[in-house]
């Protein structure tokens, strides 16, 4: 039932009556707050019984809850082990994120600069070796994606912009080599708590100074015939330093049964198993293993491609020793706001870890300015120290959250739902809190939310950060209610590998809140908490 309101009542009903209509409009306020109790079959006990049941389901299963919902003034609505720790998967990107936009603001850009012994001369001939410096910028390489990050441009396009730019400097020839120098970003290449699993992975690809591509590549085997007696595949783009051991053999089953995996860190991606010839080709996106090379060998071959010659080689450098002083050219980065929805809507690991890091590093730079020098520490780490602080302004107590990395890849990250909640809020009473909305996944629309809430009330209502491991599940953000309030949520599942409707379940929880009548406070039913 839609609630009356005063407008739809016809101005010369007032006259007929000889009644104001301030007296009508506050006299229809009062009834329908002592008729709430019928008019919105939603109150909050109402409501709390569907959200449980929404998690406990029709079975027993071995899934552990946590969840909280509440009011944006801090009301609770619903909760269960709502200070337990639970594995938060990519909820992780939540914290990150929102410390991110706290501390280096909206318009925060990273300056890649390019250093050269002497510009080129007349003729456009560099006779310097070129050095980049790499600053952890993901959107200097990457091939155009769509605004959310759901689809990718040519792979072998990626530098193309930057070398147009150069060429419009009048450049035409280097003589020299192509410098990679990733001193200015000291971080893991594989984060924290990452399985071993993860290390050929798109999902799992390497931090580095240097970006390209989302430092991933794609791997296709096309259609072979039958009878065939080799499989041929090619990478794109087509680089030397993408080596991969392919020992995959033509089968005789209908579907392709294909393993893939890095044994260690910087090697080749080892592929076996079947192929079968007949039937559709095979593809995979894949981890990169030595992000600033790859770099490197791209600029080259899209140098010559647009008819740039380099004479020299691909050199990748961990110093800053001997760099030339003059500063030929730079690239500027997206601001935060753009970067920030690359992280958070397709939940990008790689762009997370690396916003970790670029508040690392301004933590670092302020920790210098004084009079004594700081203890050594990798730009991850400093990253984590400026997170306690952030936490603590928005009144979230550390051992509530603990976190060793960025992304939410690492199975040792816990925080409590109790957390999630008052980071969401302390995020919808900041001064930031449009570009933050803007960020997070629409439900139905966009992002990792895309194909998830296409029908019902959550269908655009529902801006939330989803989250998933083996055996994980998370979603927390922000719901819209049939009654046009925002309720704060946050919602885990862990130890959920036995049950294959934990992701539906979730989504129902939601969709109850969003078609969510009334939320007033009332005394909440006691049960025991879903498990």
């Amino acid at each position: 039932m839609k609630p009356l309101h005063p407008t739809s009542i016809g101005v010369g009903l007032f006259k007929e009556l000889r009644i104001s209509p301030e007296w009508f409009a506050s006299t229809l306020a009062l009834a329908l707050h002592c008729l709430g109790a019928e008019l919105a079959p939603n109150n909050l006990a109402s409501l709390q019984g569907q959200l449980q049941q929404a998690l406990n389901g029709t079975n027993t299963s071995s899934v552990l809850w946590g969840a909280l919902v509440t009011r944006i003034d801090g009301t609770t609505v619903f909760g269960t082990n709502t200070h337990k720790s639970f594995i938060p998967a990519s909820n992780t990107k939540l914290f990150i994120g929102a410390m991110a936009l706290d501390q280096l603001g909206p318009e925060a850009r990273l300056h890649t600069p390019v250093h050269v012994s002497n510009p080129p001369d007349a003729e456009g001939v560099l006779h310097s070796d070129l050095w980049i410096l790499g600053q952890g910028d993901p959107s200097l390489g990457t091939a155009p994606r769509s605004e959310t990050g759901d689809s990718r441009g040519t792979w072998d396009e990626a530098l193309v912009p930057w070398v147009t730019h150069w060429q419009s400097k009048g450049l035409k020839r280097i003589i020299g080599d192509l410098v990679l120098c990733d001193a200015a970003v000291r971080t893991p290449e594989y984060g924290p708590g990452w399985d071993n699993e993860d290390r050929a992975e798109w999902y799992g690809a390497p931090v580095s100074a240097f970006v390209v591509n989302d430092n991933t590549f794609r791997l296709v085997a096309p259609a072979a015939p039958p009878g065939a007696t080799n499989i041929p595949f090619h990478t794109h783009p087509p680089l030397p330093s993408l080596a991969v051991n392919w020992q995959v053999l033509p089968g005789t089953n209908t579907t392709h049964r294909i393993q893939y995996d890095r044994q260690f860190p910087g090697g080749p991606i080892e592929f076996r198993g079947r192929f079968a010839p007949g039937t559709n080709g095979w593809s995979a996106e894949l981890a990169v293993a030595d992000p600033a090379r790859v770099f490197g060998e791209l600029l080259k071959s899209t140098l010559e491609r647009r008819g740039i010659p380099v004479s020299g080689s691909v050199r990748v450098v961990h110093a800053t020793n001997g760099y030339p002083a003059t500063e030929w050219d730079h690239r500027t980065s997206d601001p935060l706001t753009r970067r920030l929805v690359l992280c958070l809507k397709p939940s990008q690991n790689l762009h997370a870890q690396l916003l970790l890091t670029e508040v690392g590093r301004q933590a670092e730079r302020e920790a210098t300015t004084g009079a004594t020098s700081p203890a050594p520490r990798r730009h991850d780490e400093w990253g984590l120290i400026r997170l306690s602080e952030f936490l603590t302004r928005a009144g979230i107590t550390n051992d509530s959250v603990r976190l060793e990395e960025g992304s939410g890849l690492s199975r040792t990250n816990r925080v409590t739902p109790a957390a999630t909640v008052a980071l969401l809020r302390f995020m919808a009473a900041h001064p930031q809190q449009k570009a933050w909305n803007e960020s997070l996944p629409l439900g139905g629309v966009d992002g990792t939310l895309k194909h998830r809430f296409k029908t019902g009330h959550a269908h655009r209502a529902v801006r939330a950060k989803t989250g998933s491991l083996r055996g994980v599940h998370a979603l927390g953000g922000y719901v819209i209610t049939a009654t046009g309030e925002e309720l704060v949520f946050a919602i885990y599942a862990n130890h959920a590998q036995g049950d294959p409707l934990v992701r539906a379940r979730i989504d129902r929880f939601v969709e109850i809140l969003a078609s969510a009548q009334n939320s007033a406070p009332v005394p909440p039913a006691s049960a025991p908490p879903p498990r």
